[in-house]
């Protein structure tokens, strides 16, 4: 789909508005300051491409005629999200209002490169004029301007262009961000979160920041490598080269221990930048999460309400958020 003509600020300004629930074109030109006549050829401009929809008719209160209310059309357009873990390749499909159509899972083998990624992506990504692109999550340090990827942990993985190779690949848009933004921003999407940390304990561990509400990703993209932090100085190997890092002496314990050793390594982020909300997920965390809660007595935190897919979802969420 080519939404070239449709990524003005007021074209965007609308379809936020609508996001946040049905609204008639009265209430739009209200709230977003501009003119009826304006709205009025926005709104048609967004309903002939298949991004809008009427509703049926609402009174905004006062008299006179009720007026048609306006919604996402949910099956306008989609959007994939793919999500690179250190062992599997998942895959998910949402709709415009960012519900999941859709989801697959396909296993990547150990020592996996780049093209094994792309081979198993072709297949789960079909091209249509109604797909605005793909988001790929992968874990850090990447460039995210440029969509050059070199995971920790991923040999053969060292400067990857693969926002490029995906491009290539499968002829459609593609951003590629850390894992942790990605989770953070899919859960910031469901829920008001301003100053937050989303702490992500998988197959690595990392945090994905929202400070002032928006996606904190640094100078040069390294923002949120909490995992590679140090806590203890003489701990053991980290597969980033260094020792004693929190991903390294979590990985190592077990059960009331692990979770100990991360509500540590959280106060200390949480004194640092004055967050309010931290949010845990992940394999390790939701196995047994009341574990990690309970380690964690003066902080603000709780586990998401998403289930495994919250990574890919919102990889699929940086497409989406081109056009709100």
């Amino acid at each position: 789909m080519d939404l070239t003509s449709l990524r003005s600020h007021n074209d965007r300004t609308v379809l936020r508005l609508v996001r946040s629930g049905a609204l008639s074109r009265a209430s739009i030109a209200d709230q977003a300051g501009l003119t009826p006549q304006a709205v009025s050829k926005i709104v048609a401009r967004l309903i002939s491409a298949g991004l809008l929809e009427e509703t049926g008719a609402v009174r905004d209160g006062g008299r006179g005629k009720p007026r048609m209310s306006l919604r996402l059309a949910a099956g306008g357009a989609y959007a994939y999200g793919a999500y690179v873990d250190r062992d599997e390749l998942r895959v998910v499909k949402l709709d415009l209002t960012g519900e999941v159509v859709s989801a697959a899972v396909a296993p990547l083998a150990p020592m996996f490169t780049p093209d094994d990624v792309l081979d198993a992506l072709e297949p789960l990504v079909p091209v249509g004029e109604k797909v605005l692109g793909l988001g790929i999550g992968i874990a850090g340090p990447l460039d995210f301007r440029d969509g050059v990827a070199s995971p920790n942990g991923l040999p053969g993985w060292s400067s990857v262009p693969l926002k490029a190779l995906a491009e290539e690949r499968l002829g459609l848009t593609v951003v590629v961000d850390k894992d942790t933004n990605a989770a953070v921003l899919a859960e910031a999407w469901r829920r008001p979160l301003q100053d937050a940390a989303l702490v992500f304990v998988g197959t690595g561990l990392g945090v994905g920041l929202l400070l002032g509400g928006e996606v904190h990703r640094g100078a040069r993209s390294g923002a949120g490598e909490f995992g590679h932090t140090t806590i203890q100085l003489d701990g053991p190997l980290c597969v980033c080269g260094r020792r004693g890092c929190v991903e390294a002496v979590h990985a190592t314990a077990t059960g009331t221990e692990a979770a100990r050793v991360l509500g540590a390594a959280v106060a200390n982020l949480v004194q640092l930048l004055d967050l309010d909300q931290i949010v845990l997920s992940g394999r390790r965390v939701l196995e047994t999460p009341e574990l990690y809660l309970r380690a964690m007595p003066d902080v603000d935190v709780s586990v998401t309400s998403y289930g495994p897919d919250l990574v890919p979802v919102g990889a699929g969420l940086l497409v989406l958020g081109e056009l709100f």
